[in-house]
């Protein structure tokens, strides 16, 4: 009886050494990294029609880098376009936010912010308007759920009427410099 009880307690000694470190192993948080946007990309303004004015696309890309190593990609966003709609009445003008993201083998641990700052031709600051959206692991060239935003009516005219270009960069908060990141598993 001695030899079976001792048998039992070395069998279950070494079933909890082998369940412990598997299970302390799953607990364990997943390291995050901070990606930060490597360059703002600027866009000049094309009309398409007399209600419609959108960005011309020239390859532009917005892509995230490892914040202490700028070589490391993290995710990027492409084919990327600002498009203004004005109302027939003049009286409305909403502003679209489009593009495909993929992941670099990186999701992002909380919403990606950006700022669109709408500007004349010749520079000056008209409106801006900042925008979040989400990076998944699985993310391969994939569109965004277009971003519309509406333009506060007492700058619907001049803002139509003068946009020559958008310019789109990182949210310059202090408390959030960069992107969490985490790999993909």
């Amino acid at each position: 009886m001695k030899i079976s009880l001792m048998g039992i307690a070395i069998h279950i000694g070494l079933s909890m050494m082998v369940a412990l470190p598997a299970r302390a192993q799953s607990n364990q948080p997943v390291p995050i990294e901070f990606a930060a946007l490597e360059r703002p990309v600027a866009f000049e303004i094309s009309p398409s029609t007399g209600t419609l004015k959108e960005t011309a696309q020239r390859g532009q890309e917005l892509i995230w880098i490892r914040k202490d190593n700028p070589s490391d990609r993290r995710f990027q966003v492409t084919n990327i376009s600002v498009g203004f709609l004005r109302s027939e009445a003049g009286g409305q003008v909403k502003m679209t936010f489009s593009g495909n993201t993929t992941s670099l083998g990186y999701s992002a641990s909380e919403e990606v912010k950006l700022n669109v700052i709408i500007r004349t031709p010749g520079g000056a600051s008209l409106h801006s308007w900042s925008l979040g959206f989400s990076v998944k692991c699985g993310d391969n060239n994939q569109p965004l759920t277009p971003i519309t935003h509406e333009v506060p009516p007492d700058l619907t005219a001049s803002l139509f009427r003068n946009v020559g270009a958008v310019e789109i960069a990182e949210v310059g908060e202090a408390h959030s410099p960069a992107v969490g990141v985490q790999p993909c598993s």
